[in-house]
Parts: structure tokens; sequence; C-alpha cells
């Protein structure tokens, strides 16, 4: 398989250790499991709900809607990555899909999805490929099928210093590039309708619904 511009081999090499970095992050921002489940609730999976999470990563927020029951595809383009998602469903005894592939082109048909969740990846990319990536969410959900986003906002104030900060230190300028967009257009050029967003601690991140 081809890898695109935007695939970073750190991704493969660091993966056993995302989650404990991911769990550390967390802390800051008031637990990372806490956080983790109101985007699950966002999401609203159930039994017979096929969901597609992009850019899964280790895939927890796959794990936990496949344990109520929805049927979990996770999508991730690093191996490395998908290696660790895999151990982490045999250990919970979790039925999940993964499969290997550039986000910007899916092997999925055309309204395949009750379901799609971006969860702290679109920041990886440049956003020229997010721009391609929301079109091929549209592509493979059902008419009024749901895209959740959880990732970065743009915080203000004290919030807003320690996340520059941050990025400075642990983000790439993809991350400017994100919190900068103007999400609710994008979205709404690539065919979303019904544009909701929630803030989450303290403006650092957002969980963001659209409907196909």
């Amino acid at each position: 398989m081809s890898r695109p511009s935007y695939y970073r081999p750190a991704f493969d090499i660091f993966a056993p250790l995302y989650d404990f970095g991911i769990w550390l992050i967390g802390l800051l921002l008031g637990g990372e499991r806490k956080l983790r489940n109101l985007a699950v609730e966002t999401i609203s999976p159930a039994p017979g709900c096929k969901t597609l999470e992009i850019c899964c990563g280790t895939a927890t927020i796959s794990l936990m809607s496949a344990e109520k029951g929805a049927s979990v595809y996770g999508l991730d383009i690093s191996r490395g990555m998908l290696n660790v998602a895999r151990e982490k469903a045999q250990r919970q005894k979790v039925n999940l899909r993964l499969v290997q592939s550039d986000v910007a082109s899916m092997p999925f048909k055309e309204k395949a999805f009750d379901r799609a969740v971006a969860s702290i990846g679109l920041h990886e990319m440049p956003f020229d490929v997010s721009r391609d990536i929301f079109k091929e969410i549209r592509r493979v959900l059902k008419e009024n099928g749901k895209f959740v986003i959880f990732d970065y906002h743009k915080a203000e104030g004290f919030a807003g210093f320690l996340q520059k900060a941050f990025f400075i230190f642990a983000e790439r300028e993809t991350a400017k590039e994100f919190i900068n967009a103007d999400l609710q257009k994008e979205l709404r050029d690539a065919g979303f309708k019904n544009f909701n967003r929630r803030l989450l601690a303290q403006g650092v991140l957002q969980v963001i619904v659209v409907n196909a």
C-alpha cells in the first residue's frame, strides 16, 4: 500500500506508548476516560449501529463503542497503531474490524455507515487533506447519518496560553491550522448540515456533530 504524504513513521515506532501519552495529557484536561465517555455518548452507538472511526490510532473510541453493541470499523494508516488496537481488542474480547488505509480514499461503498467519528486525529493532517476526508466521510455515511469530531479547539485566556505552549513542544503546524479553520463552513461545503459544537476542558477541546 502506498503511503500518503502526511504519513508519519513515528506513529508506528511509538504506538506501544501512545495510550500512556494520551492518559498523561488527559490528566491535565480533566481525565482521559471522562472525555472519551463524553465523545462516545455523543456518537450514541447502539446494537446494530454500523460505526466507522477514522484515524483510530489504538482504537480506544472504537472499543468503547463496540462494547455498547455497535458494529465498529477502525481505520488508520499506521500498521503499528492497528497492531496495538488489535491486541487491546483481543484482551478485552471485543469484536472490532480494523482496516489499514489512507483515510482520504477509503475502501468502503457509498452510504455504508450510520455513524462516523474522528477522535484526536484530524489535527495531524494538512487541512487540504482534511477537506478531502470530509467529502469521503459524507460519501460513506447514510442519509441523516451522524459525523462526530472530537479534537482540539482554539482556547482563550490562560487555557489558550497553555495550549500555545503545548503546541510548540508537542504538535506540528497542522494543529494550528486545524484550530484556526472555519470548520462549520468546511463541513457545510462538504455536504453536511445541522452543525452543533460543544466545548470541553475550558475550550481546549471540542465535540462537533453534523449530519449527512
